[in-house]
């Protein structure tokens, strides 16, 4: 094996097998527009009819339009899009300054400013407080194979939602009120929230370990594999549990049976499979799910609806910042867009 392939140990092929489709190496993909569009890896599923792409853009918006560009290409396919992020400082912030409990290090924060006061031994100091989070972080960015372009204007969209009327003036020379400030809203940025608004899948491989990066590198343990993708929540995206499928939609106001019923059937046509459940095993039918659901208390009748109760809502809470959240959105704006235009067609026919 070369060196750069031991910087960059190829994940992709473990990725597409445990999504049920073939990888094929191709970096490159034309759609219907006539445009040739960058991607990490290709998988297809030829007797689910799907396939897989994995975006090397780095702009979310463009990977969106990306998958309706070949979408239009393979009408008898259907296209799902993942786009990876090697980098996210919030990630990073989260690491280096804040508790496991996520509480700020104050006294973390004052080492660092006082090393960084330190003149010739400052570099020796911050290495041995940092080193190991800024270690982690730049060997997942090495091994990432995204392009340093995708990697750097990625960091750029990420500074671009820093607000500095929000950071505290200096005063008397005590900057920690200010490095609290810029750390703490660091640390806020919700770096998958583009992807997610796109309906598309981000892949926070920040998130990976080193048992990581050599269990998808060996690729000889689908199951673990598949497991660790459920951890992250990517393999949701792909494979929603139905039960997890209804809550999102009644989360989005889709709110009687048949709605929701609409709902599971949308997901099969943009090619995301329903698989078992994991709120309520038991459950079978749609009806069966959400009567557990209710049984369960994530969900209460309303006068006219179905509306998640207080421990849905924290459920969801939780889920809304990863990655398969981007399947509700998606299904939830085709579903308003639906419902606009039949009302259109209401008032027109008036």
């Amino acid at each position: 094996m070369s060196e750069q392939n031991e910087d960059t140990p190829p994940i992709w092929d473990a990725f597409c097998q445990a999504l049920g489709t073939e990888h094929r190496e191709a970096k490159e993909i034309r759609g219907a527009s006539g445009l040739v569009h960058p991607v990490e890896a290709i998988g297809v599923d030829d007797k689910g009819k799907r396939i897989v792409l994995v975006s090397s853009e780095f702009n979310p918006r463009v990977s969106a339009l990306m998958r309706g560009d070949v979408q239009a290409t393979l009408p008898d396919m259907r296209v799902l899009v993942a786009r990876p992020l090697a980098i996210d400082l919030a990630h990073a912030a989260r690491r280096m300054f804040f508790t496991e409990n996520g509480v700020l290090d104050v006294g973390k924060l004052l080492e660092v400013g006082m090393a960084l006061q330190s003149g010739d031994e400052a570099k020796d100091q911050l290495t041995e407080m940092l080193g190991p989070e800024a270690e982690t972080l730049f060997v997942g960015v090495k091994r990432s194979s995204l392009r340093l372009s995708t990697i750097v204007l990625n960091v750029v969209d990420q500074f671009a939602t820093f607000d500095w009327s929000r950071v505290s003036t200096p005063t008397d020379g005590d900057f920690l009120q200010v490095a609290t400030d810029v750390i703490t809203q660091f640390s806020e940025i919700d770096n998958l929230a583009d992807d997610r608004d796109q309906g598309i899948c981000p892949i926070p491989t920040y998130e990976l370990t080193e048992a990581d990066w050599d269990l998808f590198h060996e690729n000889k343990h689908i199951e673990e594999i598949q497991a660790r993708l459920k951890a992250l929540d990517i393999f949701q995206f792909f494979f929603p549990p139905a039960d997890r499928l209804a809550l999102g939609l009644v989360d989005c106001g889709v709110s009687t049976p048949e709605a929701i019923a609409s709902g599971f059937e949308l997901a099969d046509v943009q090619g995301h499979e329903l698989s078992k459940n994991t709120l309520v095993p038991d459950a079978v039918s749609l009806r069966e799910t959400l009567d557990y659901l209710e049984s369960k208390g994530y969900l209460m009748e309303a006068e006219f609806s179905t509306e998640l109760t207080e421990d849905g809502e924290i459920f969801r809470k939780d889920v809304k910042l990863r990655p398969s959240e981007g399947l509700i959105t998606k299904l939830s704006k085709i579903m308003s867009l639906k419902v606009d235009l039949n009302l259109k067609d209401l008032i027109g026919g008036k």
